[in-house]
This record gives structure tokens, sequence and C-alpha cells, in this order.
């Protein structure tokens, strides 16, 4: 399964150097919506939007953490941060939070290596940590 968020390019940043650079095999992404189509083990993928278009992906894990502590966003989505892929930049409206992708005018396009990074800001959509 593929879920597509919003984030801005100072936090796709950060998720990038927990891999790179602090070494991080797993990140998360929080939200206030439970994920409820993720299939078990590292088989879908966190599409990112950045500034109005999709930029790339990380594995994303089927497992989802919860925590009663944070009512604004209890969920947490775990993804691995050294496993970015980037892709050609395809637009996209812009949203809040993470949608379902599936395949049709948004889905984004088969990976490429030879892309910058994002790296102005757009609207970020959910707390990280």
């Amino acid at each position: 399964m593929d879920l597509g968020v919003a984030m801005s390019g100072e936090v796709l940043e950060d998720k990038l150097e927990d891999g790179s650079e602090r070494g991080r095999t797993v990140a998360t992404w929080n939200t206030r919506r439970l994920p409820k189509r993720l299939t078990p083990g590292w088989t879908n993928r966190l599409i990112v939007a950045c500034d109005g278009a999709w930029r790339g992906f990380f594995p994303l894990s089927g497992d989802v953490f919860w925590n009663p502590e944070d009512p604004a966003a209890p969920y947490a989505l775990l993804f691995n941060p050294r496993q970015w892929t980037r892709i050609r930049p395809v637009a996209v409206s812009r949203f809040r939070g993470w949608r379902y992708l599936a395949t049709g005018p948004d889905t984004p396009p088969a990976p490429s290596a030879n892309l910058p990074l994002p790296t102005d800001e757009g609207p970020a959509s959910s707390r990280t940590t």
C-alpha cells in the first residue's frame, strides 16, 4: 500500500539526515488518523509530497505505534530513512495529513537517482518526532 504525506522541505531534509548522518534505520511520521490498509512487513511506501510535487518515497512498515499520551497525533508510522528513493517531481494538489494512493494520475513515476532534493519549505501536515 502506498501512503502519500505532505512535508516541508526542512522536515524532509531532517528525515534524510536521520538515515544518512545519524544512522537511524527507523524514523516516525506522527498522525492523528490510523491507516487501516497497510500490509504486513516493509511492503508499503511512504510517498512524500513537498512544495506541490511528489518527490520520492521511503519503505513503510505495516506496523503502526500508538501513543495514548499524544491526543493530537497518537499514531506513529514507521519508515526507513536510509532507503530514500527520489523520483521525477510530479505535480500534486496540496493536502494535509496523509492519503492512500492508487494507480492513476497521482501515482508517482518510476524512480530516478539524478534529481536534486527539495530544499524549500512547504506546508507541513503532521507532527514529526
